[in-house]
């Protein structure tokens, strides 16, 4: 401590001092500085930031989801199927990528409103008049009875909400019917409100669903 004035000793005898934009210090016997002013905090990389909205939106998406499909336990049973440990688990992995933070479903045609082992319907057409829609799809040939009776069901979204999954499930229709006509509520919506459409199907005793097919009108 020779070479230290003995004012500035006694201002680091009570700690550090800044000056200049420096920080002096003592190191045992030593004078030491560095820079006072620090670099702003590290933040999260990009790609873990975007990963943490889409999480977010995720989350938020499931929430309202479950709200719309009430008690079918269709992401539940294929959790187990897939020995996933959580339903919305799978539901965040299945459609993360379709969800956009401050947005909702942004990929329409790729989101999954329902999964599962049943056949996958193959929409062959769509038709709107005003909130009516049909819907025809194309079966199998020669196959059983179960398969023909499964339940149909009807989610959609307006084309203005893509943050509110809806969903029709007192549907009498049945696979085997080859097409289906449904009302959509108007829910204040304008007049030609784009609609994007899932169809799907469930074996009766509501065990099994089909992975969701999309159609827009």
């Amino acid at each position: 401590m020779d070479n230290i004035s003995p004012l500035l000793a006694a201002l680091l005898a009570k700690g550090p001092v800044r000056a200049d934009g420096f920080t002096y210090y003592m190191y045992g016997n030593t004078l030491r500085k560095c820079k006072s002013k620090r670099g702003p905090k590290k933040t999260k990389a990009e790609g873990e930031k975007k990963g943490v909205e889409r999480f977010t939106i995720a989350r938020k998406m499931w929430k309202v989801y479950r709200l719309a499909i009430g008690d079918l336990p269709i992401w539940r049973v294929m959790a187990r199927e897939t020995n996933m440990s959580k339903s919305d688990s799978l539901f965040h992995a299945t459609n993360g990528g379709c969800l956009r933070p401050g947005v909702g479903v942004w990929a329409f045609p790729t989101f999954r409103f329902s999964v599962g082992t049943l056949d996958a319907p193959l929409i062959t057409g769509i038709e709107r008049d005003g909130w009516q829609v049909t819907i025809h799809w194309k079966n199998d040939e020669d196959r059983s009875e179960a398969y023909l009776a499964e339940r149909v069901f009807i989610g959609y979204f307006y084309d203005s909400l893509p943050d509110s999954p809806q969903l029709i499930k007192d549907i009498p229709a049945r696979r085997g019917d080859s097409s289906v006509t449904v009302n959509i509520p108007i829910a204040g919506q304008p007049d030609g409100t784009p609609l994007h459409v899932y169809l799907f199907f469930g074996d009766e005793q509501l065990n099994h669903f089909s992975p969701s097919g999309y159609a827009s009108v």
